[in-house]
């Protein structure tokens, strides 16, 4: 039994003896370097843009309608087509606003005809009252002298207010006349416009849509249905929304010049068409906390159609001089944002950073950095504090 305990502790011993030495064997090596990619800290201008998604909207859109009701007679523009302002579009039968202008021309002409009626009226009144007068101020100097009698005198009297009754009365026909034919004279006139919608011509130029109603149908005046709707394409507005953070921003670089706007592709930012911004909206949007703004493009080679949507690029101004990185050397941790710096020994070191904002795939560095300095863009995963970094073979920044 004690030479069961005296192997049992000779054993024991062996394995606290070899556990003791494995720590000390391990920390006898030098940690390896770790592989990384690096990029220098260098001063650069970089742009300060806003990117949105914008709505293209035609600069003009009319809903061509008639105005007048009839039988639409002819079409004289194909549906896509391009037209001019002015340019003759459709027709409605004429033949029954041409009977209404006739019997408004009618109407005028007889009440000329009863304006002359009652001129002539007033200067025969007119010549018989002054008669009518002048034989009663005679009967009234007989009388006077003795001559004649007073009978006489009331009669001339009697028959001098009857004529001048009776010119009052041509002088009323005549203003009747007058207004008469001027109630014609609007009755034609509205005639003669009606005449004239039945014409109907493009009110701007642009592009024509589909036609919604062919020669043979009756049409109404006003109706819900639009003959065809016209979209001025050249120019066109894009509208799009920014955060309102970057509303006073917009406005200090609008207020210093004009704007560019350009439309690009993705991924490339191919720039398919420039622009110019306009408008600011007069209102945040409490429910997204956007403001929407407009540009304007002169889409020449109408690459934006209204309707379609339009990657845009707002170019506020450009920052010269700032301290540029690439994005992907920036780290986020507990205390913010930091960068691993390859020291001179080829060590790293944790260096926390202030960014101020990222444009694609460049970092501006406010603060924590000095121009020149490397910082590990790739690898960042097996970077500890003091370790030694092994730059891999053209990974550094020129």
């Amino acid at each position: 039994m004690p030479r069961t305990i005296t192997v049992a502790l000779a054993v024991l011993c062996l394995l606290i003896s070899g556990c003791s030495t494995t720590p000390a064997a391990k920390g006898s090596g030098k940690r390896p370097a770790s592989p990384v990619q690096v990029a220098r800290a260098v001063l650069a201008d970089v742009p300060l843009e806003l990117r949105a998604i914008g709505n293209v909207e035609a600069w003009s859109s009319v809903a061509v309608k008639s105005r007048v009701a009839g039988q639409l007679d002819k079409v004289h523009v194909l549906d896509g087509a391009d037209v001019n302002a002015g340019v003759l579009l459709f027709e409605i039968d004429p033949l029954p606003f041409i009977e209404a202008v006739r019997a408004a021309e009618a109407a005028v002409a007889r009440d000329k005809a009863a304006e002359q009626q009652s001129v002539a009226n007033i200067a025969r009144a007119r010549a018989q009252a002054e008669n009518a007068r002048a034989q009663a101020r005679r009967y009234q100097r007989l009388f006077e002298e003795g001559v004649g009698s007073r009978e006489q005198v009331d009669q001339m009297q009697s028959s001098a207010d009857a004529l001048d009754a009776q010119l009052n009365a041509e002088r009323a026909a005549l203003e009747s006349a007058r207004a008469a034919l001027k109630a014609d004279e609007a009755r034609l006139a509205q005639s003669r416009l009606q005449l004239d919608y039945t014409k109907i011509t493009a009110p701007i130029s642009g592009r024509a849509g589909f036609i919604n109603v062919r020669a043979g149908n009756l049409v109404k005046e006003n109706d819900s249905i639009a003959l065809v709707t016209l979209l001025q394409v050249t120019p066109v507005w894009v509208v799009f929304s920014v955060p309102e953070q970057t509303l006073p921003e917009v406005r200090r670089s609008m207020a210093a010049g004009p704007l560019s706007v350009q439309a690009v592709e993705e991924p490339s930012d191919h720039v398919t068409a420039e622009g110019r911004l306009d408008v600011i909206d007069n209102s945040v949007d409490t429910t997204t906390g956007t403001i929407r703004l407009k540009a304007r493009f002169a889409n020449a080679d109408r690459r934006l159609w209204p309707g379609g949507f339009a990657n845009v690029l707002l170019r506020l101004r450009t920052e010269t001089g700032v301290l540029t990185i690439p994005a992907s050397g920036v780290q986020s941790g507990p205390n913010g944002r930091f960068v691993w710096v390859v020291k001179p020994d080829s060590t790293a070191e944790l260096r926390p950073v202030e960014i101020s904002r990222t444009r694609d795939s460049v970092a501006i560095v406010t603060k924590g950095l000095a121009e020149g300095e490397q910082v590990v863009t790739s690898g960042q995963l097996r970077v500890a504090e003091g370790a030694p970094l092994r730059v891999l073979d053209g990974a550094k920044a020129r």
